[in-house]
């Protein structure tokens, strides 16, 4: 057995908890039943009780399996045993969590019971894939969300880590809600109106089970997420294949999805091939504002990049990129497709080329900011100055423009439609390459001796 969850269970599963878990929970059920007369009591008491034991209580202690150990000064220790980065993950995600699961399964099995009585086994089978996924799911991320900030060289206070927990919480929302569209009785967040099918790549599937096999996989990615934060804490070393499946996992999940951005377009395309292109850069660009917002920015990691970009090194530099690194580069052949796609219409989309670049150009722009705050002198470098200046750029100086009356400039903060057509996608280039500038300019100064040395190895 691992012995990190072994260690875990030995701590979480001792006979007096179990006692009360297994005796506070019976008398809930019982107190459910016997109360109204209702047979179906139990079973929505059941599904309450799961989501708080497994959600919200059991994010919480996944989001302070490694924290926990860094207050209590012992993961250093811990980081220097023999366990490998396998057996840290899984025993720290499921041997902390451990006795919410225990109270997980007694209520999952009230659940199955009355859903198997009423409904049948399939779907008593289905309740038991969407609870343990949303289980799953909410407590890795909430993981996830603790390693990164590790990474970051964050502290951990009480308020931190009640961010870890949310982070897990708002992911579980997230299943709850678009589960809710298949079946509104699943939660409290009822949709309006329920669906029986999903257009996917031009097919109808049967909502729930794509649903499931969707939950299924992005718990699998989760896990692996997990699994490789928990690498780098180790000092291990991850290379980029990974991140370049789940890049396409996305994009090709996310571009499956063109039926629905059609009927919402105004007129109704019918490109789909642009639709899906779209889409599939959207998500690119929005994976990059994610990971250049959470990865650390190294400059000494950003010069040896350059170093063997110059010394004609190719393969070691691809190797050494970031998340965002490859999602801006995956966004940008995406792009490049999609222009490639509209200049093909007959006639060529000039409207939509301009706005597709200026898109690639702003996010250019934005990438570098990030960057450019990390090179600026001073104790603290953090990422809050980039995002306020992001809100400025987005938020705060178009509606003053708006306000304004000079609706025209918004074209210099944002792609949208402007005259001449091309107006917009050369301010965007222009910002996107002249902050870019500044940001490789301040990383090349000060470039230590240390450094050139290890560039020219």
């Amino acid at each position: 057995m691992n012995p990190e969850f072994r260690r875990n269970l030995w701590l979480e599963m001792t006979p007096r908890r179990i006692a009360l878990m297994t005796g506070v929970l019976t008398l809930a059920f019982f107190a459910a039943a016997l109360s109204g007369g209702d047979t179906t009591a139990p079973a929505r008491v059941a599904v309450f009780l799961y989501y708080f034991i497994v959600v919200l209580w059991g994010a919480r202690n996944a989001g302070l399996s490694v924290v926990g150990e860094i207050r209590d000064r012992t993961w250093d220790s811990q980081r220097l045993s023999a366990l490998g980065a396998a057996e840290m993950s899984w025993g720290k995600l499921f041997g902390s969590t451990i006795f919410n699961w225990y109270g997980g399964a007694i209520c999952l099995a009230v659940i199955l019971v009355a859903h198997f009585a009423h409904q049948g086994p399939v779907a008593a089978l289905i309740d038991l894939v969407y609870f343990v996924s949303i289980g799953v799911i909410a407590q890795s991320v909430a993981l996830l969300a603790s390693l990164i900030a590790i990474r970051r060289r964050q502290s951990h206070t009480r308020f931190e880590i009640f961010l870890y927990q949310l982070a897990g919480i708002l992911a579980a929302i997230v299943v709850l809600y678009i589960w809710s569209a298949a079946d509104p009785a699943a939660s409290f967040l009822t949709a309006k109106k329920t669906t029986e099918t999903v257009v996917w790549w031009g097919r109808a599937f049967d909502v729930r089970p794509f649903l499931l096999v969707s939950l299924a996989a992005f718990a699998g990615w989760t896990l692996l997420a997990c699994y490789r934060e928990m690498r780098l804490e180790l000092k291990m070393r991850n290379r980029p294949f990974v991140w370049l499946g789940f890049l396409a996992f996305m994009g090709l999940y996310v571009a499956g999805f063109d039926a629905w951005l059609a009927q919402s377009a105004n007129p109704p395309s019918s490109d789909s091939v642009a639709l899906r292109l779209a889409l599939a850069a959207t998500t690119f660009a929005v994976l990059s504002y994610i990971m250049v917002l959470l990865e650390p920015k190294d400059r000494v990691l950003y010069r040896w990049i350059g170093g063997r970009v110059a010394s004609g090194r190719f393969l070691q530099a691809a190797s050494a990129l970031q998340g965002w690194m490859m999602s801006y580069f995956a966004a940008a052949l995406a792009i490049a497709a999609l222009i490639w796609r509209l200049a093909t219409h007959t006639p060529p989309d000039i409207a939509g080329i301009a706005q597709v670049g200026a898109a690639l150009g702003f996010l250019t722009r934005d990438c570098a900011i990030f960057v450019l705050f990390h090179t600026l002198p001073g104790r603290r470098r953090s990422d809050f100055g980039a995002v306020v200046v992001l809100v400025a750029l987005y938020a705060l100086i178009p509606a003053i423009l708006d306000g304004l009356g000079l609706k025209q400039a918004l074209g210099f903060f944002y792609p949208v439609a402007t005259d001449p057509v091309w107006l917009g996608a050369a301010v965007a280039w222009g910002q996107g390459v002249l902050v870019a500038a500044l940001a490789l300019g301040r990383l090349a100064i000060g470039e230590g001796p240390e450094v050139k040395e290890a560039v020219q190895a």
